[in-house]
């Protein structure tokens, strides 16, 4: 059985699914009729019920040191329980929802950092033995190791597809973003943003000043968009958003919130152009390519046009811009 759940649990580096398969091997490894993994979960401020055969607590959020979950994630120790009843000092949700009168727990470390917790309950009292206890351990051992390869690995895959100058996804993230959506959305818009007379920022004022520009645009580029688009340095000071469901008119009026954002709030001052184009499901032929490509050729006639300002490709005839100036 321990073979089989390390094998199970190296079936995988989806965080995901490495707790569904150790809830799942744990459940019958040790005859018990509930279990419960806890997972500490930053953002929302407590303990995560990741997996749990209960369906009252399942993706509940608990205090930290609340219940008997939260002391062994607490202190970092394990715990044997016989009979519940026996206990009135002691509260506990789980054993609560579910009448449980038998427990068995251990603190879930991940790289030597106590992540979480693993519970495993039983209706009967005396139901675990001291060799239940004890394996338990061991087998969290296991579920942590699983576990600290997965944050890894989607660590490195966060690292691989961010710029980490700015922070942003790096372009190759978003070309094969924008192709999943097309598989399945019916439009969508991509501005492509770009600071005008860089290089004479990095002249007049040096590559670091340079580089604090370009994270300055990139942060308000950031905080100008809905949180499901996508931006994404495009290359050099090229930025790019890929902006999901969203129609030309809409895309305008990201693009020109960007724009004037950037003209009153980098130091030193520095303005930008925006070229967009859009695509439909009507479209004959829809291509990540194309859509750079008239994206790229409006921004182009932005440029040319004067900077400080956003041109939107037009697809009559093949592809020509309509501008749409603001000073």
């Amino acid at each position: 059985m321990s073979n089989e759940l390390t094998q199970r649990l190296n079936q995988s580096l989806r965080l995901g699914d490495i707790f569904q398969f150790a809830f799942e091997e744990l459940l019958e490894m040790f005859g018990a009729d509930y279990c419960c993994i806890l997972h500490m979960n930053e953002e929302k401020g407590g303990l995560e019920v990741i997996a749990c055969n209960h369906s009252s607590l399942q993706n509940e959020i608990l205090e930290v040191g609340q219940g008997l979950g939260g002391k062994v994630y607490t202190t970092g120790e394990s715990l044997i329980m016989s009979n519940y009843i026996d206990n009135p000092n002691t509260t506990s949700r789980l054993m609560n929802a579910t009448g449980s009168q038998s427990l068995i727990a251990t603190p879930l470390s991940v790289g030597g950092e106590v992540r979480g917790a693993i519970m495993l309950a039983h209706r009967d009292a005396h139901y675990f033995s001291y060799d239940n206890y004890r394996l338990l351990q061991a087998m969290a051992g296991h579920i942590g190791l699983a576990v600290g390869n997965a944050r890894l690995h989607a660590e490195v895959r966060r690292l691989a597809n961010r710029d980490s100058l700015t922070g942003l996804y790096a372009r190759h993230y978003l070309d094969e973003e924008i192709k999943e959506r097309q598989s399945t959305d019916f439009c969508g818009c991509l501005i492509v943003v770009d600071i005008d007379q860089f290089k004479m920022v990095n002249d007049t004022y040096g590559h670091q000043k340079g580089d604090k520009i370009l994270k300055e645009v990139s942060e308000i580029v950031k905080s100008s968009i809905r949180q499901g688009d996508i931006a994404a340095r495009w290359g050099g000071e090229e930025l790019s958003v890929y902006l999901p469901l969203m129609g030309v008119e809409q895309a305008v009026n990201v693009a020109e919130r960007i724009r004037k954002r950037v003209m009153n709030e980098t130091e030193p001052n520095v303005t930008v152009s925006c070229g967009i184009a859009e695509w439909s499901w009507m479209d004959e032929r829809v291509s990540v390519e194309s859509l750079f490509y008239r994206a790229d050729m409006a921004l182009y006639k932005a440029k040319n046009n004067g900077r400080n300002q956003v041109i939107v490709d037009t697809k009559e005839n093949g592809g020509g811009v309509k501008g749409l100036p603001h000073k």
